[in-house]
Protein backbone atom coordinates (compact mmCIF):
# COMPACT_ATOMS: atom_id res chain seq x y z
CA UNK A 1 0.00 0.00 0.00
CA UNK A 2 3.29 2.21 -0.09
CA UNK A 3 4.95 3.50 -2.81
CA UNK A 4 9.15 2.39 -2.29
CA UNK A 5 10.14 5.27 -3.81
CA UNK A 6 9.28 7.36 -1.17
CA UNK A 7 11.18 5.61 1.33
CA UNK A 8 14.08 6.37 -0.05
CA UNK A 9 13.53 9.76 -0.99
CA UNK A 10 12.57 10.45 2.42
CA UNK A 11 15.30 8.90 4.46
CA UNK A 12 17.79 10.70 2.05
CA UNK A 13 16.61 13.57 1.35
CA UNK A 14 17.00 13.94 5.20
CA UNK A 15 20.78 14.32 4.33
CA UNK A 16 22.80 17.13 3.57
CA UNK A 17 24.88 16.52 0.16
CA UNK A 18 28.18 15.94 1.46
CA UNK A 19 30.04 14.32 3.52
CA UNK A 20 33.55 15.92 4.55
CA UNK A 21 36.61 14.13 4.97
CA UNK A 22 38.00 16.15 7.61
CA UNK A 23 35.86 17.31 10.51
CA UNK A 24 35.63 21.04 10.53
CA UNK A 25 35.70 23.50 13.44
CA UNK A 26 33.09 25.01 12.98
CA UNK A 27 29.90 22.47 11.47
CA UNK A 28 28.95 23.55 8.26
CA UNK A 29 25.24 24.50 7.74
CA UNK A 30 23.09 22.23 6.27
CA UNK A 31 22.07 22.71 2.81
CA UNK A 32 18.32 23.48 1.88
CA UNK A 33 18.17 20.83 -0.98
CA UNK A 34 18.05 17.54 -1.01
CA UNK A 35 20.79 15.40 -2.24
CA UNK A 36 19.52 13.63 -6.15
CA UNK A 37 18.19 9.96 -5.25
CA UNK A 38 15.56 8.96 -7.57
CA UNK A 39 17.04 8.52 -10.99
CA UNK A 40 15.44 8.14 -14.58
CA UNK A 41 16.13 4.18 -15.62
CA UNK A 42 16.17 5.39 -19.53
CA UNK A 43 13.69 2.22 -20.19
CA UNK A 44 13.50 1.12 -23.41
CA UNK A 45 11.00 -1.88 -25.08
CA UNK A 46 13.83 -4.51 -26.26
CA UNK A 47 12.80 -6.31 -29.89
CA UNK A 48 11.98 -9.87 -29.35
CA UNK A 49 15.23 -11.02 -31.40
CA UNK A 50 17.43 -9.22 -28.61
CA UNK A 51 19.86 -12.00 -26.79
CA UNK A 52 19.41 -11.66 -22.63
CA UNK A 53 22.26 -12.64 -20.62
CA UNK A 54 22.41 -14.11 -17.86
CA UNK A 55 19.23 -14.55 -15.25
CA UNK A 56 20.50 -12.43 -12.28
CA UNK A 57 16.79 -12.72 -10.31
CA UNK A 58 13.29 -14.07 -10.59
CA UNK A 59 10.51 -12.45 -8.18
CA UNK A 60 6.29 -12.91 -7.64
CA UNK A 61 5.10 -8.87 -8.32
CA UNK A 62 2.04 -10.36 -6.23
CA UNK A 63 4.07 -11.64 -3.19
CA UNK A 64 6.59 -8.16 -3.21
CA UNK A 65 3.67 -5.75 -3.77
CA UNK A 66 3.49 -3.51 -0.66
CA UNK A 67 5.72 -5.81 1.60
CA UNK A 68 7.15 -2.12 3.14
CA UNK A 69 4.22 -0.69 4.79
CA UNK A 70 5.37 -1.63 8.03
CA UNK A 71 9.16 -0.30 8.25
CA UNK A 72 7.98 1.43 11.31
CA UNK A 73 5.81 -1.49 12.96
CA UNK A 74 3.45 -1.25 15.95
CA UNK A 75 4.26 2.69 16.82
CA UNK A 76 2.30 3.66 19.73
CA UNK A 77 1.20 7.07 18.34
CA UNK A 78 -1.00 8.82 21.42
CA UNK A 79 -2.58 5.36 22.69
CA UNK A 80 -3.00 3.21 19.63
CA UNK A 81 -0.68 0.99 17.76
CA UNK A 82 0.35 1.84 14.36
CA UNK A 83 2.37 0.30 11.46
CA UNK A 84 4.36 3.68 9.84
CA UNK A 85 4.97 3.36 6.49
CA UNK A 86 5.98 5.94 3.25
CA UNK A 87 3.92 6.37 0.35
CA UNK A 88 4.74 8.71 -3.10
CA UNK A 89 2.62 9.52 -6.24
CA UNK A 90 3.47 7.32 -9.47
CA UNK A 91 5.36 10.39 -11.04
CA UNK A 92 7.41 10.38 -7.80
CA UNK A 93 7.39 13.81 -6.88
CA UNK A 94 4.60 13.49 -4.06
CA UNK A 95 4.82 12.13 -1.17
CA UNK A 96 3.11 10.90 1.79
CA UNK A 97 3.53 8.64 5.94
CA UNK A 98 0.96 6.10 5.87
CA UNK A 99 -0.02 5.03 9.12
CA UNK A 100 -1.76 1.64 9.29
CA UNK A 101 -3.97 -0.12 12.58
CA UNK A 102 -5.71 -3.54 11.42
CA UNK A 103 -7.73 -2.51 8.73
CA UNK A 104 -7.78 0.59 9.00
CA UNK A 105 -5.01 3.08 6.29
CA UNK A 106 -4.67 6.73 6.65
CA UNK A 107 -2.15 8.62 4.70
CA UNK A 108 -0.80 11.77 4.97
CA UNK A 109 0.66 14.10 2.64
CA UNK A 110 4.18 15.46 3.65
CA UNK A 111 4.33 18.63 1.51
CA UNK A 112 8.02 19.80 1.06
CA UNK A 113 10.12 17.55 2.10
CA UNK A 114 13.01 20.26 3.21
CA UNK A 115 10.89 21.07 6.35
CA UNK A 116 11.81 18.02 8.50
CA UNK A 117 14.90 19.25 8.71
CA UNK A 118 13.76 22.31 9.96
CA UNK A 119 10.49 22.68 12.27
CA UNK A 120 9.59 19.03 11.30
CA UNK A 121 6.14 18.12 9.43
CA UNK A 122 3.02 18.10 12.19
CA UNK A 123 0.83 15.33 11.22
CA UNK A 124 -3.03 14.46 12.47
CA UNK A 125 -3.02 10.81 13.09
CA UNK A 126 -6.54 10.85 14.39
CA UNK A 127 -8.41 13.67 16.45
CA UNK A 128 -6.91 14.55 19.70
CA UNK A 129 -3.52 13.18 18.31
CA UNK A 130 -0.81 14.99 16.17
CA UNK A 131 3.04 14.35 15.98
CA UNK A 132 5.71 15.74 14.82
CA UNK A 133 8.61 14.33 12.43
CA UNK A 134 11.46 15.91 12.28
CA UNK A 135 15.20 14.72 11.20
CA UNK A 136 17.93 15.58 13.26
CA UNK A 137 21.25 15.61 10.38
CA UNK A 138 24.24 13.62 11.30
CA UNK A 139 26.58 15.97 9.21
CA UNK A 140 29.63 13.61 9.36
CA UNK A 141 27.20 10.36 8.90
CA UNK A 142 24.22 11.42 7.34
CA UNK A 143 22.76 8.71 4.97
CA UNK A 144 22.69 6.19 8.16
CA UNK A 145 23.95 8.40 11.67
CA UNK A 146 20.88 10.74 11.32
CA UNK A 147 17.45 10.27 13.31
CA UNK A 148 14.04 10.70 12.27
CA UNK A 149 12.29 11.74 15.25
CA UNK A 150 8.54 11.23 16.41
CA UNK A 151 7.24 13.12 19.03
CA UNK A 152 3.94 14.15 20.05
CA UNK A 153 2.84 17.91 19.38
CA UNK A 154 0.07 20.60 19.77
CA UNK A 155 -0.66 19.02 23.29
CA UNK A 156 -1.14 15.45 22.09
CA UNK A 157 -0.23 12.96 25.13
CA UNK A 158 1.75 9.52 24.47
CA UNK A 159 5.27 8.10 23.40
CA UNK A 160 8.07 9.82 21.49
CA UNK A 161 9.99 7.19 19.71
CA UNK A 162 13.53 8.05 17.78
CA UNK A 163 14.81 6.04 14.80
CA UNK A 164 17.93 6.54 13.14
CA UNK A 165 17.69 6.34 9.39
CA UNK A 166 20.58 3.72 8.73
CA UNK A 167 17.70 0.93 10.69
CA UNK A 168 15.59 2.38 8.16
CA UNK A 169 17.22 1.49 5.53
CA UNK A 170 17.76 -1.48 6.92
CA UNK A 171 13.99 -2.37 7.16
CA UNK A 172 13.79 -1.26 3.44
CA UNK A 173 16.43 -4.13 2.53
CA UNK A 174 14.74 -6.63 4.73
CA UNK A 175 11.50 -6.01 2.83
CA UNK A 176 13.21 -6.31 -0.69
CA UNK A 177 13.72 -8.60 -3.16
CA UNK A 178 17.66 -8.40 -3.28
CA UNK A 179 19.73 -9.45 -6.20
CA UNK A 180 23.67 -8.83 -7.36
CA UNK A 181 25.62 -8.03 -10.25
CA UNK A 182 28.87 -7.40 -11.41
CA UNK A 183 29.28 -6.82 -7.63
CA UNK A 184 26.95 -4.61 -6.83
CA UNK A 185 24.12 -5.40 -4.69
CA UNK A 186 20.71 -4.17 -5.92
CA UNK A 187 17.47 -4.04 -4.02
CA UNK A 188 13.78 -4.28 -5.35
CA UNK A 189 10.73 -2.83 -4.05
CA UNK A 190 6.72 -3.07 -5.38
CA UNK A 191 4.53 -0.26 -4.59
CA UNK A 192 0.81 0.41 -4.86
CA UNK A 193 0.79 4.39 -6.02
CA UNK A 194 -1.06 7.06 -4.28
CA UNK A 195 -3.23 9.79 -6.39
CA UNK A 196 -2.22 13.20 -5.17
CA UNK A 197 -5.46 14.52 -6.04
CA UNK A 198 -7.64 12.59 -3.23
CA UNK A 199 -4.42 10.95 -0.90
CA UNK A 200 -6.27 7.73 -1.91
CA UNK A 201 -4.08 4.82 -3.30
CA UNK A 202 -4.40 4.46 -7.21
CA UNK A 203 -4.97 1.67 -9.84
CA UNK A 204 -1.01 1.92 -10.62
CA UNK A 205 2.33 0.37 -9.22
CA UNK A 206 5.60 0.98 -9.46
CA UNK A 207 8.81 -0.91 -8.84
CA UNK A 208 12.06 0.75 -7.28
CA UNK A 209 15.52 -0.73 -7.35
CA UNK A 210 17.77 0.78 -5.18
CA UNK A 211 22.00 0.49 -4.90
CA UNK A 212 22.82 2.13 -1.73
CA UNK A 213 26.26 3.47 -1.75
CA UNK A 214 26.27 5.72 1.03
CA UNK A 215 26.33 9.83 -0.40
CA UNK A 216 26.14 8.29 -3.90
CA UNK A 217 22.92 6.03 -3.35
CA UNK A 218 20.83 5.80 -5.93
CA UNK A 219 17.63 4.78 -6.80
CA UNK A 220 15.63 3.99 -10.21
CA UNK A 221 11.56 3.72 -10.31
CA UNK A 222 9.84 2.03 -13.34
CA UNK A 223 5.84 1.87 -13.54
CA UNK A 224 4.99 -1.64 -13.43
CA UNK A 225 2.46 -0.98 -16.58
CA UNK A 226 5.64 -0.09 -19.14
CA UNK A 227 7.19 -3.70 -18.65
CA UNK A 228 5.33 -5.40 -21.66
CA UNK A 229 3.81 -8.70 -20.59
CA UNK A 230 6.07 -11.17 -22.86
CA UNK A 231 8.08 -9.00 -23.97
CA UNK A 232 11.08 -7.17 -22.12
CA UNK A 233 12.19 -3.70 -21.21
CA UNK A 234 15.40 -2.78 -21.53
CA UNK A 235 17.02 -0.49 -18.24
CA UNK A 236 20.01 1.39 -17.99
CA UNK A 237 20.91 1.71 -13.65
CA UNK A 238 24.25 3.80 -13.32
CA UNK A 239 26.44 1.74 -15.99
CA UNK A 240 24.88 -1.43 -15.37
CA UNK A 241 22.10 -2.70 -18.11
CA UNK A 242 19.54 -4.82 -17.31
CA UNK A 243 16.44 -6.59 -19.56
CA UNK A 244 13.27 -6.91 -17.23
CA UNK A 245 10.71 -9.38 -18.69
CA UNK A 246 6.98 -9.89 -16.88
CA UNK A 247 5.14 -13.34 -17.89
CA UNK A 248 1.10 -13.97 -17.53
CA UNK A 249 1.88 -15.45 -14.07
CA UNK A 250 2.82 -12.36 -12.83
CA UNK A 251 6.66 -12.73 -12.21
CA UNK A 252 9.23 -10.20 -13.02
CA UNK A 253 12.96 -11.87 -13.96
CA UNK A 254 15.98 -9.68 -14.37
CA UNK A 255 18.83 -10.25 -16.47
CA UNK A 256 21.49 -8.79 -17.99
CA UNK A 257 21.33 -6.78 -20.81
CA UNK A 258 24.10 -5.79 -23.81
Amino acid sequence: MTQPAAALSLLLSLSPGFSPQVPPATPAPVPAAPIGVIDDPQPRVLPPTRTQGAVVGTVSLAAQLDRHIDLLPATTLGSRAWDIGVAGDAAFKSYFLTFRAGTELKIAPLGDLNRLRGDGVDIQIEPGVVYNFKAKINIFNPVRGSTLQIHPSQGTRGPSRDVKTGALLDAVKARAFVFSSGGSEYWLLHGTDVDPATNRRAATTSLLVIHEAGLSTKAWPIAVASIPVGGALGVTFGNARFALTRDTAGDLTISKAD
